[in-house]
């Protein structure tokens, strides 16, 4: 196994299972690639932190979507694409929002990604949301995106079929080839260059929604990128809305919280161990300092 499978094991492996009541027509994991035509509306104010990967397109309307500490625009032809999965909830959306929506395996995905390029993994992970330009070479991309999702309709909405295996693997390793292909013409029509700082919150953020539940201070996302925490400063605040790295993580740590109490099975006790805090009352403190509400009283007003 190369180096680059390894850290996407790695990154597979970090991704718990926090979705509570999960709806029979949105899935939260998945064994075998599913194609869906959605409205979202099961994550409508409910996130859900999902193990798969999802390819999301727009085709019709707005909705607001947050993955805990950041928050995108998502209406017609924008892509929305997490590779390891990564935790969603619907804010908002315009009554006639629609999406096409493309869930695979960590298992399909880890095979289906070793002869692809390491950027374009890291591109993915630092850019995960793309809206489509006016202009007839992005015009050109977002109407082989389409087929590329009528294909997945024709694959894998109905029935399997008994290559299944093999039309998982292939499909989903030839659109990720063509998505990479696609990469050059989707940097050249946002014309944006960014420097060193700004690349460094891109990675800061990748590192922040895959390790907070886990990782909560500073010094640990510092020594990944390989600078002090004083520069990571200087460059959040930057760049990040005036926020501090510590500001970010928690945002997203509380997000996590979220998901793992709208599930009434699980205990504080037992979120606060999944969520590496050091006991109960540390995580009540920390969520009402956050919140204002306690996690019990989060719950019942949930309720």
């Amino acid at each position: 196994m190369t180096i680059f499978a390894v850290q996407i094991k790695n990154i597979s492996a970090s991704i718990q299972t926090y979705n509570a009541m999960p709806s029979s027509s949105f899935p939260s994991d998945v064994h075998s690639i599913c194609y869906l035509d959605t409205d979202l509306m099961p994550l409508r104010e409910h996130p859900y932190h999902f193990r798969c990967g999802f390819y999301l397109v727009c085709t019709q309307g707005r909705a607001l979507v947050s993955t805990g500490v950041q928050q995108y625009v998502f209406d017609e032809q924008t892509e929305l694409i997490f590779l390891t999965g990564s935790l969603l909830e619907v804010l908002d959306t315009t009554p006639d929002f629609h999406a096409r929506a493309l869930f695979f395996p960590q298992e399909v995905f880890l095979k289906a990604i070793l002869p692809i390029d390491t950027p374009y993994f890291n591109y993915t992970h630092e850019h995960p949301c793309y809206r489509h330009t006016p202009d007839e070479r992005s015009q050109k991309t977002w109407r082989e995106m389409l087929l590329w999702m009528d294909m997945a309709r024709m694959l894998f909405a109905e029935n399997q079929s008994t290559f299944q295996p093999q039309h998982e693997h292939n499909f989903l390793q030839s659109l990720l080839m063509w998505l990479f292909n696609t990469i050059p013409d989707k940097q050249a029509a946002t014309g944006i260059l960014y420097n060193r700082k700004q690349q460094l919150c891109h990675r800061f953020m990748q590192l922040v929604r895959e390790h907070s539940s886990q990782e909560h201070l500073v010094p640990f996302y510092a020594t990944r990128l390989c600078i002090t925490p004083r520069y990571l400063y200087e460059a959040t605040t930057q760049y990040l809305d005036g926020k501090s790295p510590k500001q970010l993580i928690d945002e997203q740590l509380v997000a996590e919280i979220k998901v793992l109490l709208n599930n009434p099975t699980l205990s504080i006790t037992g979120i606060a161990a999944q969520l590496n805090f050091a006991d109960q009352s540390c995580l009540s403190r920390f969520f009402k300092k956050q919140t204002g509400l306690s996690p019990k009283e989060y719950r019942e007003q949930r309720i």
